[in-house]
């Protein structure tokens, strides 16, 4: 009898032990298919401009391009449409012409803010970057939320390795988000960097190290090593 009990407990050992080994499948969580999209190339930066939400801004976003040793952009191109985005639609934006009170229920039903005549607003705005078929080219979206997108095409120039890696031509670019910075009504605000990495001759190796975060002064070190970035920003203007 003792056996048996003796055998019985230590079946019921070794069951709990087998269990409590298991690998077993969960649901994939948010983070595991951001990490996912990352390393395929897929990387999305937001910004909050809820403090702005009480008044009409003009949204314009530009993108320059900087070489090293020149702390002027050689280029600089406004991205949207026409003029830019606007970080609030107006009930009034749609009285251009008479509505039918159908028309009228259907946007004091969609108003996020219809007794203050605010139809739609933005509250964060979106630089990101996606993969591109072509090496020597990055493309992307610039997201205003609520509001409408735009897309935007940067071209890459090959590192010069000075034959270090054979007649092997190598593009290699990083994105780098810009720290926080303080808003001036109509005043360029850096969000985003897009830059090339850098061949160390010292060491015969392609590198890209440094701040995770760029100063919005852009005295950050890796500006001074890398060849060539793209900055990518916006300028708030508020709509009188």
């Amino acid at each position: 009898m003792k056996k048996t009990i003796s055998a019985l407990v230590l079946f019921s050992i070794i069951s709990l032990a087998s269990r409590a080994q298991e690998v077993k499948p969960i649901e994939a969580s948010i983070e595991d298919y951001i990490a996912l999209l990352n390393q395929n190339g897929y990387q999305a930066y937001s910004f909050d401009i809820s403090p702005m939400k009480d008044a009409t801004y003009q949204i314009q976003f530009e993108v320059r391009e900087y070489v090293a040793g020149n702390p002027e952009p050689v280029s600089a191109q406004p991205y949207g449409r026409g003029r830019g985005f606007k970080s609030r639609t107006m009930v009034s934006d749609f009285m251009w012409r008479e509505l039918s009170e159908e028309e009228l229920a259907d946007i004091r039903d969609a108003s996020v803010d219809y007794e203050n005549g605010v139809y739609s607003r933005a509250e964060k705005i979106t630089v990101g970057f996606m993969p591109c078929e072509n090496d020597s080219t990055e493309v992307g979206r610039l997201y205003v939320e609520n509001q409408g997108s735009s897309g935007f095409s940067l071209k890459l120039k090959p590192i010069n390795h000075h034959g270090v890696y054979n007649d092997d031509v190598i593009y290699q670019y990083k994105p780098v988000p810009f720290k926080t910075s303080v808003f001036e009504n109509g005043k360029f605000i850096p969000l985003a960097a897009y830059a090339s990495f850098w061949f160390d001759e010292k060491y015969s190796v392609i590198r890209f190290c440094g701040a995770k975060e760029i100063d919005p002064d852009m005295s950050t070190e890796i500006l001074k090593d890398t060849p060539h970035y793209y900055v990518i920003g916006v300028t708030l203007t508020k709509v009188e």
